[in-house]
């Protein structure tokens, strides 16, 4: 068995035989080279564990070249014999490892977590909660074995959606019941995020339109592609969610009953909405054109709803600008005023639900048929007479107050009402 101190020269100097031979370092035990008949060699550190009668180990460290030298291989053995020396065996370790990785990797585990918790118990959401963990958490914590995760690995999760609260928040929860579901399963002794503060919630939009941001909202529509204006018309015609909007399909709605019944699954709050159809909204249907079946607003595969909102958004600002700057101008002139340059103060499309809302109580509705129209009543689980009483529950009203607000909607489009009118409108109720 030949031995000496494992340098650069004494590993050049190792020429191939007729069969492995090992060259063992004479400084550190169990440090030493293979080297093949065919030249290749390999740096091994040889140990044991449990005195003389145990079972001899060898951990293979690399072949001769880049990232191993002589030196680099020499460090990583010293290492090795420090686990060893602390009794933990570097091959059962590495095995351990590997199967963390292959179950208990974090990229590995938002897969069982999906399985195992959140299809069965979040509902519809199940699969926007998924993809929030594979967008944001995957990128960074990628393979890590969940017991190794730690606050300062998740530090930069959450550091790169600082300027986004909202996603920040739901991102946080995600997180932490992953992590708590882990904990329960003995999967991990305790969860990382138990040190972590829930992130501030975002702060209460009160962002409304004004009645010119309107006009200009519904002029500009008609200069996006189809069927992207027809949404942003419905969204400010019916007050309802951007997603229930846009994955309207034809069976929801009933032309002659003029109503429109959001089935549960696709509701936030779960429970089934009637929407009434105003003359404003029987109008923009009737543009689109009545049908029996599929997406009233299909994106241009056909088979998916019209999405790319950010995109929308865009195409909208850019068309409003003008109009308001022509808005603007004409009441201006009819004042005697100097004309003023406009800038578009930013807004959400979800603002358009508070404007609609604000403008309905202003129209004289009170607020419970408000709440109501736009689906924040929370009735809870109900079956049977119960939940068709609860579907119809404030019908009357809330088609009275959609009514009035199309009407408005159509006033003011046309130039025929003003904002300090609106009140009037409210004896379209009688």
């Amino acid at each position: 068995m030949a031995s000496g101190k494992i340098t650069k020269r004494s590993v050049d100097a190792a020429h191939p035989i007729a069969k492995d031979f090992f060259l063992w370092d004479d400084e550190l035990s169990g440090f030493g080279v293979k080297v093949t008949p065919g030249g290749v060699k390999t740096f091994v550190y040889q140990y044991r564990l449990g005195g003389r009668g145990s079972k001899t180990k060898r951990w293979t460290i690399g072949k001769l070249g880049s990232p191993w030298t002589p030196t680099t291989a020499r460090t990583e053995a010293e290492r090795l014999g420090r686990l060893v020396d602390q009794g933990v065996d570097p091959i059962e370790e590495r095995q351990r490892r590997e199967r963390e990785a292959a179950t208990l990797g974090f990229t590995a585990y938002v897969e069982t977590f999906a399985e195992g918790y959140l299809e069965p118990e979040w509902g519809d959401s199940w699969r926007q909660a998924k993809r929030q963990l594979e967008m944001h958490a995957v990128p960074i914590l990628g393979d890590t074995p969940l017991p190794a995760i730690k606050v300062s690995d998740l530090n930069p999760v959450f550091d790169a959606l600082r300027g986004r609260p909202a996603l920040q928040k739901n991102v946080h929860a995600v997180l932490r019941k992953l992590f708590n579901w882990a904990d329960k399963r003995d999967d991990i002794d305790g969860s990382p995020m138990a040190k972590m503060d829930v992130p501030p919630g975002v702060k209460r939009r009160k962002r409304i339109l004004s009645p010119d941001e309107i006009v200009a909202v519904w002029r500009a529509s008609y200069s996006l592609d189809d069927p992207r204006g027809a949404m942003v018309r419905l969204l400010l015609i019916t007050l309802q969610r951007r997603s229930e909007v846009a994955g309207l399909v034809w069976s929801e709605v009933s032309q002659s009953g003029r109503s429109w019944v959001l089935p549960g699954e696709r509701a936030k709050n779960g429970e089934d909405h009637l929407v009434p159809l105003s003359d404003l909204a029987v109008a923009e249907l009737d543009a689109i054109g009545w049908k029996r079946r599929g997406l009233v607003l299909p994106s241009s595969t056909g088979i998916t709803p019209v999405s790319n909102f950010s995109k929308t958004k865009i195409a909208l600002d850019e068309a409003m600008l003008p109009i308001l700057q022509e808005l603007a101008d004409a009441k201006a002139d009819s004042l005697g005023d100097d004309r003023h340059e406009v800038k578009l103060t930013p807004w959400r499309i979800h603002d358009l639900r508070r404007t609609g809302t604000t403008n309905l109580q202003a129209l004289g509705f009170p607020i419970e048929v408000t709440e109501r129209v736009i689906n924040h009543h929370q009735g809870g689980e109900t079956s049977g007479i119960r939940a068709v009483y609860n579907l119809y529950e404030y019908a009357p009203e809330k088609t009275n107050a959609l009514q009035a607000w199309g009407m408005y909607l159509d006033q003011l489009i046309m130039g025929r009402v003003s904002a300090p009118n609106v009140v009037r409108l409210a004896a379209v109720r009688a």
